[in-house]
């Protein structure tokens, strides 16, 4: 009996082997395998590059307290002027890349990355691990979230 399940198994698989590959081979399904399979490798790609650690609005403050760290703002700023963590460092994302070298005394120590709800930050961390920083993190949630957790922001001029 095992032996007639073994031949019966065989052909049957070629059917269904070769029923699998007319429906792939069709021009619409091929099609839509090719667009599944590239959307599904973009996909990947996003989750594989990461930002930094995202951190909280109360461990980014004992961040920079305790380590002597920075935030990064990241921001445009006409949205900085709007309100902002004192002391922070203005460098917009599109600038970041130039102006690396103001933040070179805190290559070794926390730079928490802020952006107005958490998207732009996490590019600013991929910037700054590519050039070497070695402990960078983004604000889980951005400035929104500091400006939830009822910490003071400060508004107007950029200047501190």
């Amino acid at each position: 009996m095992p032996e007639a399940l073994t031949l019966a198994s065989g052909p049957l698989f070629i059917v269904i082997f070769g029923k699998i590959m007319d429906f792939f081979l069709q021009p619409l399904n091929l099609g839509l395998l090719l667009i599944m399979l590239i959307s599904g490798a973009l996909l990947v790609r996003q989750v594989a590059r990461p930002g930094g650690k995202a951190v909280s609005p109360q461990a980014a403050i004992a961040f920079k307290d305790r380590e002597g760290g920075v935030f990064v703002d990241v921001r445009e700023e006409h949205e900085v002027a709007v309100g902002h963590i004192k002391g922070s460092v203005l460098m917009p994302l599109k600038t970041l890349s130039d102006n690396l070298a103001k933040l070179e005394k805190y290559r070794k120590k926390p730079v928490v990355v802020v952006c107005a709800a958490g998207q732009r930050s996490a590019a600013g961390c991929r910037i700054l691990n590519k050039a070497g920083f070695e402990n960078v993190s983004q604000l889980d949630g951005g400035i929104q979230a500091w400006e939830k957790a009822g910490l003071p922001l400060l508004r107007g001029s950029t200047k501190d």
